[in-house]
């Protein structure tokens, strides 16, 4: 790529060939993971923050790049290649995951195929949803449904093209955003408060080219990768026949009695994973406590919730009405760390003679701040013209990409391997604070249709991927200004891609026969919001308002006292689904870590690091190459270890 910013003339270039990898991997990976998620409702690899598909990726890339580096070392991968590639299938991922697209392509029909006399969707909100967002023609959407069909037909790519095109281009211009408001984060994070980035260093730390050739040659790490294969192995090959032993590596344990009934929303359940422990024994010691802690704390909750009667009368301790509070106190925090660097920035835009130091930066700073801006403003004039009030998408937005941010800062600061703030967006967050009869049905009509963004879509999220991919670029020195050109092509790809796989799909399948409920329930909450219109939830407030107070105290404590173990980031990011598989893993390696520090030292520490790395490495390529032999030879992976 040519050079375009004279700033950036000291850093390696990003190759080419990297980005023409990048894009042919994309639509490949993308059906993969439609085939995970949706077709097979197995492995979920955008549930985690380290995604396991492309992290498989990469070792085959390293793989092939091993004997490239002996026996013709010009066409070897660098470091720089590998990396930009990684990015790349990141960003394209999390659009293709079952939180986002999987969500959207269904959203843009569901109103309509599930309409009937007795539910009145017709008469609620059909006329609120604009046409060339949606798919109305029953017969067009009858394959899509039933299966048994093929979408390349003239009257379906017709039907379909056109939304799925704005949609697309919603979806780029939603990250390009993003990509510019990380530019103006990324140097007080990574350079002023030196936060550590637990999971960009996996992938930084496995493609050092020399110490990353003596990290595969640790005998620990291979003892790591065979234990974590032979487990993920005997599990995944009873999962396909139960004719194989039983490998316990994940036990749901129902309780019917009460109190200890309060558990099973969302689950009590007792795992084994070594992919977890692995990534677990990598996050800071203190978050590792918070996660494991918090857990069982939200389930104590939930006990004395119900043997008080809490919870049918008030609905303590309404997780996800905290959340959204803790979630506003970590952002209001982050800013108030940031404020001298964040206001010199503003300061910086509107006057020359404020300067702030932005050589080497992706983009200049008003560059940047022009971008988010501009986009922000894209944003809300789609908004508007699908229905919003201005008003009301502005206000959906910014909060949205504050909620964005906080996101982004917990992975930044301590890394934890999944975030999923179930039903704590901007969405629940205006309903409780205004009433759903003060926002009105065009506005909640129109809300609806980005249930695909704040809904479940927090656990896989772009933003994150971004900033560590930015990271990335400036431990290793090659050109973020390329970089932005490669993810933006990473996300125009990934989305019309997994938006292709999953029409190709579900024509041959049917909708009704894969993963479809996600969408359908935002078009219930929608009928249920306009039967009956509710004013301003004081109750929920006064939970959220409770969340973001309780925040900002364990925050406090951590400022006052450098031992404090809690930290709200394992609160908000324990509360729900996924930690019910993640909690007891994080507590193994919780207990190791503490006491391999205890007795043996930080050098005791690094020396078992690659045993852990192992686990993780093992995990993902047995329980990768299981998928891939599964989509190949057409039999059907259920559950794998994760």
């Amino acid at each position: 790529m040519s050079q375009k910013n004279p700033d950036l003339l000291h850093v390696s270039s990003i190759t080419y060939r990297a980005v023409l990898l990048g894009i042919i991997l994309i639509p490949f990976n993308s059906y993969w993971i439609l085939h995970l998620s949706y077709i097979w409702d197995s492995n979920r690899p955008t549930s985690l923050a380290l995604l396991f598909n492309v992290l498989f990726t990469l070792i085959a890339l390293m793989a092939i790049n091993a004997p490239l580096r002996r026996f013709r070392p010009k066409f070897a991968f660098t470091q720089t290649e590998l990396l930009t590639i990684y990015a790349m299938l990141c960003q394209a991922s999390v659009f293709a995951g079952r939180d986002m697209i999987q969500v959207l392509i269904p959203l843009m029909s569901n109103g309509f195929w599930y309409a009937t006399i007795e539910n009145e969707w017709a008469q609620l909100f059909h006329q609120y949803l604009p046409s060339w967002l949606v798919v109305e023609n029953q017969e067009i959407l009858r394959g899509f449904y039933e299966g048994q069909s093929t979408f390349y037909l003239h009257a379906q790519i017709r039907a379909w093209l056109m939304p799925v095109l704005i949609w697309v281009g919603f979806c780029l211009l939603l990250g390009m955003t993003m990509l510019c408001i990380n530019i103006l984060l990324r140097k007080q994070w990574q350079e002023y408060e030196k936060l550590t980035y637990p999971i960009a260093q996996i992938p930084y730390e496995m493609t050092r080219a020399e110490e990353g050739m003596r990290f595969f040659r640790h005998r620990v790490m291979w003892l790591g990768v065979g234990i974590a294969a032979i487990l993920n192995l005997l599990y995944s090959l009873h999962q396909i026949n139960p004719s194989f032993p039983a490998i316990p590596l994940y036990r749901s344990i129902p309780m019917s009695e009460k109190p200890w009934n309060a558990m099973n929303n969302p689950g009590f359940r007792i795992s084994f994973f070594p992919f977890a422990i692995g990534v677990g024994f990598l996050i800071p010691l203190d978050l590792g406590f918070s996660c494991w802690f918090f857990h069982l704390f939200w389930h104590f909750q939930r006990i004395i919730g119900s043997i008080f009667g809490w919870r049918g009368a008030i609905g303590f301790p309404r997780e996800m009405a905290q959340i959204r509070g803790v979630w506003m106190g970590l952002f209001v925090f982050t800013m108030w760390m940031g404020r001298k660097h964040f206001s010199r920035v503003l300061w910086h835009l509107f006057s020359s003679r404020v300067g702030v130091d932005d050589i080497g930066e992706a983009l200049r700073y008003r560059t940047a701040a022009f971008g988010a801006a501009f986009g922000l403003i894209l944003i809300v004039l789609f908004c508007v013209q699908m229905g919003m009030s201005l008003w009301f998408a502005i206000l959906f937005f910014v909060l949205y990409f504050a909620m964005s941010v906080t996101i982004t800062r917990i992975r930044a600061e301590l890394g934890p391997p999944a975030h999923d703030l179930y039903n704590a967006g901007p969405d629940l967050l205006l309903t409780d604070a205004l009433g759903t009869r003060r926002i009105g049905p065009r506005n909640l009509s129109a809300m609806s249709m980005f249930f695909w963004l704040n809904h479940l879509s927090y656990r896989a999220h772009p933003m994150p991927h971004q900033l560590e991919a930015l990271k990335l670029a400036h431990q290793t020195r090659f050109n973020s200004f390329h970089l932005i050109f490669a993810l933006g092509l990473a996300i125009l790809v990934g989305a019309f891609s997994a938006a292709w796989g999953h029409l190709h799909l579900s024509y041959q399948v049917g909708l009704e026969q894969a993963r479809s409920w996600y969408a359908r329930a935002a078009l219930n909450r929608l009928a249920g919001w306009l039967y009956n219109p509710s004013e301003t939830s004081i109750s929920g407030l006064i939970y959220t308002v409770g969340g973001f107070i309780f925040a900002v105290s364990l925050l406090l404590l951590r400022l006052r006292f450098i031992q404090w173990p809690l930290h709200p980031v394992g609160y908000v990011v324990s509360s729900w689904w996924t930690f019910t598989g993640l909690w007891f893993p994080l507590l193994i390696s919780w207990t190791i870590k503490r006491i391999l520090l205890s007795y043996s030292g930080v050098r005791g520490y690094r020396r078992t690091v690659p045993f852990f790395l192992g686990l993780v490495i093992g995990d993902v390529i047995v329980a990768s190459i299981i998928s891939i032999l599964g989509l190949v030879f057409k039999f059907r992976v259920v559950y794998l270890s994760w």
